[in-house]
């Protein structure tokens, strides 16, 4: 059986990915920014150190910022990874749920990374789906 592939339909939904993504991280980078009280309980619960929500929301905007310019996208998806992968270790630590707390931040970095594959045909020919 043969497939074919619309890469039209494969760049828009890619970019409606990313779009869920970025509206996501918009979000999060927002509340560290204005310094909304939840950030800071948030951080306590966590172990981390007073005031980090603000320096941290700088970082994950760069990072976002990076990852939507298609020259860098390749770039920030992969510093997205290591942030998210950050986000796994802070909760592990922590002794969180996996799938609700652990993994919420690997979700995140496979929505960035799908985004970017659905809407980038070059990165699919670097890593295509074999049968």
């Amino acid at each position: 059986m043969t497939t074919t592939t619309n890469p039209r339909a494969m760049t828009v939904a890619g970019w409606i990915l990313t779009g869920l993504f970025a509206a996501f991280m918009v979000f999060d980078v927002g509340i560290k920014l204005i310094r909304h009280p939840m950030v800071e309980e948030t951080s306590q619960a966590l172990q981390i150190p007073p005031g980090s929500g603000f320096t941290i929301g700088v970082v994950e905007g760069l990072i976002v910022a990076l990852y939507l310019v298609p020259r860098t996208a390749l770039l920030g998806a992969v510093l997205i990874a290591a942030l998210m992968g950050g986000t796994a270790a802070i909760q592990l630590i922590n002794g969180n749920p996996w799938a609700s707390h652990i993994l919420f931040g690997p979700y995140l970095a496979l929505f960035a990374w799908g985004g970017l594959w659905l809407r980038d045909p070059a990165l699919r020919r670097l890593f295509p789906i074999r049968r």
